[in-house]
């Protein structure tokens, strides 16, 4: 090997102990000695032994003479691995270098090392252990514990293991849940049970998530010593909910209360508008899910104001300008040549307030004010009229013949209520009109075109031997001969007769009242109601009303036929033709006749079916003190009547007649 004559002895690794010595008598397994080796290269790696230059070793100790290098032993790899990094690097030969004076002491260092980090890695290692196995220990032991300190819903659970929480939340919270709500929006209200609209608290759930196994430190430090105020676990049915909030959403909602004025009797009467309350109903179902636990019984439903279409300001502006005026005193009409004052209340119970596009509107009914102007004073108009028929002589030679039209001159009834309505706001209050030609809506040549024929005829047989009877009949069929029915308007039998009274030419006769037989004045006209009813029904005309007598009188057909009582009972129909209808009526000596006159329109057909529901007489006592004691002996029965009608226009609806008629019973007066 080479020398290097200028660089100082190299220092070769401390050497091996003595043969035989060892540091431990428990030799370290392979995994550890390679550990060890591993760290005895990173320590000479990170800190290599420097070589002390040879000037600097004592004059004593400098070498004679150059000794020849120590070579390094030869060893397998694992000892060449635990060279230092500096002996690697160190040339092939050394400068020679006189021997020390004393034998160092061999280093051990290294070995007393590694058997003191032996030694701090078993004490880690353990600590660790016996640390996690703590921390596994508290997490098993807590995994059924409650928080220390746990309230739910205010209800103190402190303490208390998962199955005793579970008992007391169902004694102390359910009870709670099944509470009525107050659903409210203003001073409305709708009572809801919770679980009839869905809404529950599941109290397994509640507990279940405070426990179970946790590996959360937090967790297992709040089981242990933590404190927590919680809420319990609800359930909700959304389709249950949705549909009970929906229905108590209409009770809670009212419509805005629009304003109005009436005027009456001279005086304006006015009502305040009033805002109404709309319901959100998605949003109060939310608002149920997240309050109703914990409302103390009462949750607002989420609602919006309705605003009427005009405000009050708006209604207060429009009565002092518009509607006050009308009333502040009379105003005179003037037409030029004569005039008339109409008081504040005649001009008021013309007026109508409503809205129009979305503003308070006055409007002042002109025939009204056209009729009061000609009642306080005639001369202010001269009544037209419509050409119209009439019927001229009696019985069956009786005749129609036409009533010509006839001009007149009025009030236009628009102009005049424009000129009110001006003059309401002016000092003078005077309405100046002009009267003009009016022209009748029906001419005389429209009523000579009619073709009036018989539309109807019908006959009915009467009781002879009753003189009293047969007076009523006579009389009532005279009052009801040639009465002229114009398009539109209705034929109203007590119009007719008048007042039932021994004035008006009545007399007393037989009558049935509630069931019994007994004598009444006007006895017998009900036989005119039958006339009258039927010239309607087969002539096509709409019936407005009618009754058929309790017990069933074998002249009239079944079904087919109308009493009259005077305030209770009436008989009434409507021409609903064209053209004016004329009722032709009389009593010849065995029948009552009667013919209604008209445009032919409808073709009507009629049929009656056979009597059911048939029902026997019995024996009736009466105490009443008109009794009048009766055989008896005919059935009752129910029966039908079926009408069509049909017309060149259009067909109407079939219509069918059901009455069912008492049996002639047996009456045995009790006196």
């Amino acid at each position: 090997m080479s020398e290097n004559p200028t660089s100082g002895p190299v220092e070769e690794n401390a050497p091996e102990p003595p043969a035989g010595e060892t540091d431990e008598t428990i030799e370290p397994t392979p995994g550890e000695r390679a550990s060890e080796q591993a760290g005895e290269q990173a320590q000479r790696v990170e800190h290599p032994p420097i070589a002390a230059p040879a000037e600097s070793l004592p004059v004593a100790a400098q070498p004679a003479e150059a000794a020849p290098a120590i070579q390094p032993p030869v060893a397998d790899d694992a000892t060449r691995l635990d060279l230092d990094p500096v002996l690697s690097a160190a040339p092939a030969a050394a400068a020679p270098q006189a021997a020390p004076e004393e034998q160092e002491e061999p280093d051990v260092a290294p070995k007393k090392k590694r058997r003191g980090a032996k030694v701090a890695a078993w004490t880690v290692f353990g600590a660790v252990v016996v640390a996690g196995g703590a921390y596994a220990g508290a997490a098993f032991l807590t995994q059924d514990k409650l928080p220390a300190h746990l309230s739910v819903d205010g209800i103190d659970l402190s303490g208390q293991s998962a199955e005793q929480a579970k008992s007391t939340l169902s004694e102390q919270l359910l009870p709670r849940a099944q509470k009525a709500l107050k659903l409210t929006a203003g001073e409305q209200s709708v009572a809801l049970k919770p679980a009839d609209v869905g809404l529950g608290v599941d109290v397994d759930a509640t507990v279940d998530r405070f426990t179970g196994l946790s590996w959360d430190p937090s967790v297992i430090l709040s089981r242990i010593m933590g404190s927590q105020d919680a809420q319990a676990v609800t359930t909700v049915d959304d389709q249950a909910l949705t549909g009970a909030v929906a229905k108590a959403a209409k009770s809670l909602s009212t419509a805005p209360v629009e304003g109005s004025i009436v005027v009456a009797q001279g005086k304006a009467d006015y009502n305040e508008p009033r805002d109404g309350v709309a319901i959100d109903a998605a949003a109060t179902a939310t608002s149920l899910k997240e309050q109703w636990l914990h409302a103390d019984g009462s949750i607002a439903a989420t609602s919006s104001t309705q605003a009427p279409a005009v405000s009050a300001a708006d209604w207060k502006g429009f009565l002092d300008a518009s509607v006050q005026p009308l009333l502040d005193g009379p105003i005179t009409v003037n037409n030029g040549t004569a005039e008339a004052q109409l008081p504040a209340a005649t001009v008021g119970a013309a007026a109508t307030v409503e809205v129009k596009d979305g503003k308070p509107a006055l409007t002042l009914d002109g025939e009204k004010l056209v009729a009061a102007v000609v009642e306080v004073n005639p001369k202010m108009a001269s009544e037209g009229r419509n050409a119209t028929v009439k019927m001229t002589g009696s019985g069956a030679s009786a005749a129609l013949s036409v009533v010509p039209a006839q001009e007149g001159k009025g009030i236009d009834a628009a102009k005049l209520a424009a000129a009110v309505q001006k003059a309401s706001t002016e000092s003078a209050r005077k309405a100046t009109v002009e009267l003009q030609v009016t022209q009748p809506t029906i001419s005389t040549k429209t009523a000579e075109s009619w073709n009036m024929v018989k539309v109807a005829e019908f006959a009915t047989p009467y009781p002879t031997y009753d003189t009293q009877r047969t007076k009523n009949l006579r009389l009532g069929a005279s009052r009801v001969n040639g009465t002229v029915v114009d398009p539109g308007k209705e034929f109203n039998l007590a119009d007719q007769f008048g007042p039932i009274t021994t004035a008006n030419g009545y007399v007393a006769s037989g009558v049935v009242e509630n069931g019994n037989a007994t004598t009444a004045l006007g006895g017998g006209i009900s036989q005119i109601s039958t006339m009258s009813y039927n010239a309607g029904f087969l002539g096509g005309m709409d019936i407005l009303e009618h009754k058929p007598h309790s017990r069933w009188f074998d002249r009239y057909p079944a079904g087919r036929e109308s009493t009259y009582w005077e305030g209770q009972v009436n008989m009434r129909w409507k021409n609903n033709t064209k053209a004016p209808v004329v009722v032709q009526m009389w009593v010849t000596d065995s029948q009552v006749k009667t013919v209604l006159w008209g445009v032919k329109t409808w073709d009507v057909k009629t049929t009656t079916s056979d009597h059911y529901n048939i029902t026997s007489p019995t024996t009736v006592h009466s105490s009443a003190a008109k009794c009048q004691p009766e055989s008896g002996g005919k059935s009752g029965f129910t029966v039908t009547v079926t009408r069509s009608r049909t017309s060149a226009e259009k067909p109407l609806p079939k219509e069918s007649f059901v009455w069912t008629y008492s049996p002639w019973n047996r009456i045995v007066c009790d006196k």
